[in-house]
């Protein structure tokens, strides 16, 4: 709500407080619903419970928890895959990073984006594939801090690509896509590349843009021939990229829900909101991101990036 010209240091003070508030108050919304249980359980058995120490405790330790939360936020892990596949010539070997869910904005800032390129670069990636949401909000944040300039700085032999995720499309996407190509990020919108004369790399649009499987299907063409990745933002069409004889499917969205417990939620609404597993012949990675949306707290799966050793069998 705060207009453009705002300065900085108060955009991102309001971020903070506002995003730590939503955290606060969801766990007391959840420790209030507890309370509400244990009192009326008091009632109905006359247990004559303690309320006002249970209420400090539990008061005290969201603090902590979100405290731990906070600090868990910015401390990113590597998660290594390894793959082997006998489409590849004998000897080879990728090294491929995975990123998703970045979200610079109004917190995750310039000073973010060159920790993101020391940890990615440290790792000597062969290939830096993104799988969409750069982009928290507002461009305008963007370029005030000039915070996607940094990220011109990743270093790999084939490049770097990525493929929108829904924020990318908040604000002026095809603006965007012009900042993302003069920093030498590549988006892929319902297009691939051959890279290496191995490996096939497509990218397709969100799912809040479009749902069907009509893409997939069309980009298909050649996957026999290559070892195929697609990235897909949201974990939603990996049926669809099985069928269509696609070796690996990459995505993020998720965050896991961010807030403990809302992993039980991401579980019911994707097949694969975490991890790694098998969908006929295809892999398909879901990466929890490497940023957050919204508060500044991760309480549950710490961010990550995710180093993918792609080898012949």
């Amino acid at each position: 709500l705060l207009p453009l010209a705002t300065p900085l240091f108060i955009v991102k003070i309001s971020a903070w407080l506002s995003g730590l508030w939503i955290a606060i108050m969801y766990y007391i919304l959840l420790l209030s619903i507890a309370h509400g249980f244990l009192h009326l359980l008091d009632k109905l058995f006359h247990l004559n419970t303690p309320h006002n120490r249970i209420a400090t405790a539990a008061m005290t330790f969201i603090m902590i928890f979100i405290a731990w939360g906070t600090f868990r936020a910015f401390t990113p892990t590597v998660r290594t895959e390894t793959i082997a596949s006998s489409k590849l010539a004998p000897d080879s070997h990728y090294k491929i990073v995975l990123l998703s869910d970045i979200h610079l904005g109004q917190v995750l800032g310039r000073n973010y984006a060159e920790q993101l390129v020391k940890n990615v670069n440290s790792l000597q990636p062969d290939l830096i594939l993104i799988a969409g949401d750069i982009l928290d909000e507002r461009i305008a944040y963007v370029e005030r801090e000039d915070s996607l300039s940094p990220l011109k700085k990743l270093q790999a032999k084939f490049g770097t690509y990525m493929a929108y995720g829904n924020h990318d499309y908040l604000d002026r996407p095809l603006v965007w896509y012009e900042m993302l190509e003069a920093n030498n990020i590549h988006p892929l919108r319902n297009k691939y590349v051959i890279i290496d004369k191995q490996l096939k790399i497509t990218g397709i649009n969100d799912w809040s843009r479009n749902r069907s499987h009509n893409e997939i299907i069309a980009l298909s063409t050649g996957n026999e021939a290559f070892y195929s990745i697609i990235m897909d933002h949201q974990p939603r069409r990996m049926e669809a990229a099985a069928d269509n004889k696609y070796d690996l499917y990459l995505a993020g969205h998720t965050h896991t829900g961010q807030l403990f417990p809302n992993r039980l939620i991401t579980k019911k609404m994707y097949k694969l909101d975490y991890g790694r597993t098998e969908f006929q012949q295809m892999t398909a990675i879901t990466s929890n991101g490497y940023g957050f949306w919204g508060p500044p707290v991760r309480t549950e799966i710490a961010p990550e990036i995710i180093v993918i050793e792609l080898q012949a069998k």
